[in-house]
């Protein structure tokens, strides 16, 4: 969980509930991604460019990043990793989201050049959507969207 403790670190303090995900900023950033790409939530492939190494570590990003969106962020790694596990399940559904977790985790650590650019990319925009600019953080379904129709 070293990945995770990274990215959440800097506002550990006090548990709190996490908001409902549907107003969450994780899932006022996800969401509308997956409605562009016409894809539900919790039923994203995990294979292809919807499950390459950069979307899940976009997700993982986002998973993070969402954690200093509220007053405190979770105090243990558990509570870190239910964040996480929540953002897989919410994209790739519940039956394959502890693995395909547990495969971005490891990618992470081995310091993926594209798995770095995935976690920034979806912590940056989930800070945008936090702050009220949600418009503007729709990166990953641009650039499936990209990645879909070159195929």
């Amino acid at each position: 969980m070293g990945v995770l403790n990274h990215l959440i670190a800097p506002r550990r303090s006090v548990a709190r509930a996490l908001p409902p995900p549907a107003r969450a900023p994780l899932g006022l950033l996800l969401l509308p991604q997956f409605e562009r790409l016409g894809c539900v939530a919790g039923t994203l492939p995990p294979h292809g460019p919807t499950g390459s190494a950069w979307s899940r570590a976009y997700v993982l990003g986002a998973a993070c990043a969402s954690l200093q969106q509220h007053d405190a962020a979770p105090v243990s790694d558990r509570a870190c990793f239910a964040a996480a596990l929540h953002a897989f399940a919410l994209t790739y559904g519940d039956a394959d989201a502890r693995d395909i977790l547990a495969a971005t985790v490891a990618a992470a650590e081995a310091q993926e050049p594209e798995v770095e650019d995935g976690l920034l990319q979806g912590a940056a925009d989930l800070a945008l959507v936090a702050s009220g600019e949600s418009g503007a953080a729709l990166t990953f379904a641009t650039r499936l969207e990209e990645e879909l129709t070159d195929i």
